[in-house]
């Protein structure tokens, strides 16, 4: 081997101790002299590039919460300084510009819990990871709040709730749990705590429907009376109207149907609304007056609560001298639909329902009477 194969035989077994010996040899009067000298290997790592971040699948999806999460697949060759998820209602592909839950996560797989969500809402979300470079984002993923299928959460009276569905034994039609306002799922036909509020018919959940329950048989209005005839749709107040014991019979003055029967959703959540005269009908025995269901059906107010947790919560009066007055509170259960009757100009159907019988009727518009919404 000569000298020049030995020194680079030896410089190539020292590079992968991650340094080069490099050899000069030098031949002075037949001496040889060998001189040793070092240097730096040189650097075979990448710059640093921003993170590569996957998004998780959803899981525990409700109507106000939803689990993600996502996986650092790289930290692009920089420390991570942080991780999390960003999401947004409108933007599509969401940024560190839109909302934001962010964490410390520096490798591998991360969870964030996703709450207080709008109920009946679409969102966009994806994971990120940031580093000294900039941000990485995974794949966007969409989260619909309507997802939930035993619970409904909305705004009522200002507040949120959160009733729970029910399926019908008759129709297989899904159903709130509860009359809108009602406090609980009713325990017995006569629980007060469930039997909610009672509305004008077509009238909004604007206060004037809201009543404070203290028996079975006994309630008190929560806002007061008014004998003067609203000229809109919407009054713009919280009282109860009474018209005069003659024509119109309604809260409203020209006696328009360009309210539930027209815009039937009324009070009732997004994607439900108050039924119409024939949807009581279907879940009534054929054998009662209105009903159409063939086999079974509700047949009195004990079926009614079996099947639909239906309540006596009675009526309140819209007219006379005993206007504004409760009437057969922890009798019977009466229900708005939101069909006006055909042939009877101030008048909108009702479901009713007693100890011996139920049937599918009508009453005046400005009585107040209960709401149990059923699903689009």
């Amino acid at each position: 081997m000569n000298f020049f194969s030995f020194c680079f035989g030896l410089s190539n077994r020292q590079d992968r101790l991650a340094f080069s010996i490099l050899l000069k040899c030098f031949s002075i009067g037949g001496l040889i002299l060998i001189v040793i000298s070092s240097c730096n290997k040189k650097n075979d790592t990448p710059p640093p590039t921003v993170p590569t971040v996957t998004t998780t699948a959803l899981t525990n999806i409700t109507t106000s919460s939803a689990t993600s999460g996502g996986t650092i697949v790289s930290d692009g060759n920089a420390k991570i300084s942080q991780s999390g998820i960003v999401w947004s209602k409108v933007n599509k592909t969401p940024t560190l510009t839109d909302s934001v839950i962010a964490g410390t996560t520096s490798s591998g797989s991360f969870t964030i819990n996703l709450g207080g969500l709008d109920f009946n809402t679409v969102y966009y979300l994806r994971a990120f990871a940031t580093n000294i470079v900039g941000t990485g984002y995974g794949n966007v993923v969409m989260l619909n709040t309507t997802n939930d299928t035993t619970k409904v959460r909305f705004t009522y009276n200002g507040q949120e709730v959160v009733y729970g569905i029910i399926v019908s034994p008759t129709t297989g039609k899904k159903w709130l749990d509860r009359n809108l306002g009602g406090k609980r799922i009713a325990t017995s036909f006569d629980d007060y705590q469930a039997y909610g509020d009672l509305f004008q018919w077509g009238r909004p959940a604007d206060g004037h429907q809201l009543i404070n329950w203290t028996s079975s048989a006994i309630g008190a209005a929560i806002n007061g009376v008014t004998t003067v005839i609203a000229t809109s749709d919407i009054p713009g107040h919280s009282n109860f109207i009474t018209p005069p014991a003659a024509t119109p019979y309604d809260w409203r003055n020209d006696n328009n149907s360009n309210r539930w029967a027209t815009v039937s959703q009324g009070p009732c959540p997004s994607g439900w609304h108050v039924p119409t005269r024939s949807e009581w009908g279907a879940e009534v025995s054929s054998a009662a007056t209105g009903g159409t269901a063939s086999i079974g059906g509700i047949t009195d107010y004990i079926t009614a609560y079996n099947f639909l947790k239906l309540t006596a919560s009675g009526r309140r009066r819209g007219y006379g001298s005993s206007a504004g007055q409760f009437h057969r509170t922890g009798i019977s259960g009466i229900y708005w639909s939101s069909s006006i009757l055909t042939g009877f100009y101030t008048t909108a159907s009702q479901f009713q329902s007693f100890d011996t019988d139920v049937q599918i009727d009508g009453d005046d518009l400005s009585v107040g009477a209960s709401v149990r919404c059923i699903k689009n």
